[in-house]
């Protein structure tokens, strides 16, 4: 019987000179876990990553993209549990992989949760097992190598940064290329134990270079200019947190030892660069410009200054309170002083890391070393969710937890007659999941870009603010979407996405200027959530409004805005959705009108500065001090 497709050489793979690299280092490099090859359909990246198993002498351990926590982690030992009535676990496929390889063909298409619980035991080293009641930690010293097509579904970046290297490949386009690969192929299938043969020469050489590398690479040395090099690098690329930098330097490590040098040089982190950071890069805007320290407010900013901090007074010379409709007066006389004012664009400005805006009204400044992308759990039915314990059911139960049910019934063998059955099962033993589920959420900006707030040059502290709430938001893995108002109308310029960089291109190009229609973009949010909480049930949908709270534009002809504004947002109290409004005015105000809304729509309040975590933080201290 013929050998299957691992039989292929490894030296027999014609170019891909970059992923036998990246394989190579991660062979030899005992702080290189994991390996990921992108390409399309016929780029033969599944070829190569089988081949491994004949080069590097150890263990090659396939994992389906389709298997489950049981199968990946380990499951009941049934058999034992029935002879002895001893409860054990049964060793999964990455404890089968200790000390070898393991393999997962298109990667992309595994369940994310757990893809991202196979390269946290791959990276820490551990596997943590969890089930039915017993609990067992034991070593996983296992290299990943993985295989993705793009073209079939992208993978997150906070997936792509747990692997330390990623390279892509394509299909060969010169004609002599593919003559020669197809050539090799037909002599493989023609008689592969002649192929192999042929090659034999070149793969002990590859398998020297394998094990000479291995011994060199505790020896490598790397300088602290080549470090700084390698940091100055990672922060240009945008590589979040400090995996990027420890991948580069163990990677030039083992490009070193390949080389047979006892020293890293630059060439060797620029290779290794172009392996382990590409796949980290992330869009960084570039900071506005700061404005001349002696540069005098243009004329119309200072006149709408004037207006803000002297109140009118009445003929005798008393202060009184502005009536709403002088305030859009004196906006729609602000609109009308400055040219254009329908198509300014306004820079995004400074960036800041945010309170815990979703908390339960607590302006708490998050700390710095909080866990990320982590959202709290709650208990779940059906099917989906992880399980995390067993329990006797309260009625009919279609998820039966097996590993409880046959436990319970072991135990209590002794009384029943079994006859020809090996283990007898009555109602009382029949055990259900229980499972949880992190809480998903979607948070929707809803954005003033009228010119009440472009009129004041707000704008851009305005978008600064959504940018650092879009990447918070990012960080928790929550989805994102943006709505913009002006003139009559509201518009969803970004629906619900976990793409930040598309984001902050879409927050560039936002024109500011026309009229309010607040109204108009309360009733579209608020419906346009509601549809899209009902097609997403168990996530937490919410609805961050930022404004100054004051309209010029009534959604019924005829009525006063403002009131009408607040008599809406009586009729939105949606199951589900949580309103929360952030103040974008500045200056005096004698009448709040973002706080009367938010008080109207049953929100959460904040002011535009009050986002600000490191200012918010600073201020406390500067009080405690007092």
């Amino acid at each position: 019987m013929p050998e299957g497709p691992l039989s292929y050489p490894f030296s027999a793979v014609f170019g891909m000179e970059a992923a036998k690299d990246a394989i190579r280092c991660a062979i030899c490099s005992p702080g290189i876990r994991t390996v990921l090859i992108r390409g399309p359909s016929g780029s033969a990246k599944t070829v190569l990553c089988r081949s491994v198993e004949g080069l590097s002498g150890r263990r090659v351990v396939n994992i389906p993209p389709g298997a489950d926590m049981e199968r990946l982690f380990g499951s009941m030992d049934m058999e034992r549990l029935l002879d002895t009535g001893e409860a054990r676990l049964e060793k999964g496929l990455v404890a089968e992989a200790e000390g070898g390889l393991a393999f997962v063909d298109d990667v992309n298409l595994m369940d994310e949760r757990t893809s991202i619980a196979l390269l946290d035991a791959v990276v820490t080293g551990t596997i943590r097992t969890e089930r039915d009641g017993i609990s067992e930690v034991s070593s996983a010293d296992v290299v990943l190598i993985a295989t993705m097509n793009p073209d079939e579904r992208e993978m997150s970046d906070h997936l792509l940064d747990r692997f330390d290297i990623c390279v892509s490949v394509s299909p060969a386009e010169d004609s002599d290329a593919r003559r020669e690969i197809a050539s090799r192929r037909m002599r493989f299938e023609d008689s592969r134990a002649d192929f192999c043969e042929s090659f034999e020469e070149k793969q002990s050489e590859e398998r020297k270079a394998m094990e000479d590398a291995a011994r060199i690479v505790p020896l490598v040395s790397v300088s602290d200019e080549l470090r700084l090099i390698v940091s100055e690098m990672c922060d240009k690329v945008g590589a979040e947190g400090v995996r990027g930098d420890i991948a580069v330097i163990n990677t030039s490590i083992a490009l070193a030892a390949l080389d047979r040098r006892d020293s890293v040089t630059r060439s060797d982190v620029e290779r290794a660069a172009a392996m382990c950071l590409v796949h980290r890069r992330r869009y960084i805007p570039e900071p506005p410009p700061e404005p001349p320290e002696n540069e005098e407010e243009p004329p119309e900013d200072r006149e709408d200054q004037k207006d803000q901090e002297e109140p009118p007074r009445d003929e005798e010379g008393s202060q009184e309170e502005p009536p709403e409709d002088r305030e859009d007066q004196r906006e729609q006389n602000a609109e009308m002083s400055l040219p254009n004012i329908d198509d300014m664009m306004f820079e995004v400005g400074r960036q800041f890391r945010v309170i815990d805006y979703l908390g339960k009204g607590k302006k708490a400044v998050k700390p710095s070393s909080s866990r990320k992308g982590r959202r709290s759990e709650q208990e779940c039915a059906g099917t989906s969710g992880r399980q995390v314990s067993a329990r006797i059911p309260d009625g009919k139960t279609r998820d039966i937890a097996f590993g409880a049910t046959m436990r319970a019934a072991a135990l209590s063998q002794k009384g029943r007659e079994r006859g020809s059955m090996r283990i007898v099962v009555e109602d009382s033993d029949i055990r259900e999941k229980v499972r949880r589920a992190r809480t998903g959420c979607t948070v929707m900006f809803l954005v003033d870009a009228s010119g009440s707030i472009g009129a004041r040059r707000r704008m851009s502290a305005v978008k600064g603010a959504v940018l650092s709430m879009l990447k918070d938001s990012y960080v928790k893995r929550d989805k994102v979407g943006l709505m913009v108002f002006r003139r009559s109308s509201a518009e969803v310029i970004l629906p619900p996405t976990r793409s930040v960089e598309y984001g902050y291109k879409l927050l560039e190009d936002i024109p500011t200027g026309g009229r309010t229609p607040l109204s108009a973009a309360m009733t579209t949010a608020s419906d346009y959530m509601t549809a899209y909480s009902r097609s997403h049930p168990g996530e937490r949908c919410y609805i961050v409004l930022m404004t100054d709270g004051r309209s010029n534009v009534p959604y019924v002809e005829g009525a006063d805005p403002n009131k009408e504004a607040r008599e809406l947002a009586e009729d939105l109290d949606v199951p589900g959705i949580q309103w929360i409004v952030v103040n974008t005015g500045n200056g005096f105000r004698m009448v709040d009108s973002a706080s009367e809304l938010a008080s109207h729509l049953g929100a959460l309040y904040f002011n535009l500065e009050e986002l600000d975590a490191d200012a918010l933080a600073s201020s406390v201290r500067a009080a405690a001090r007092l």
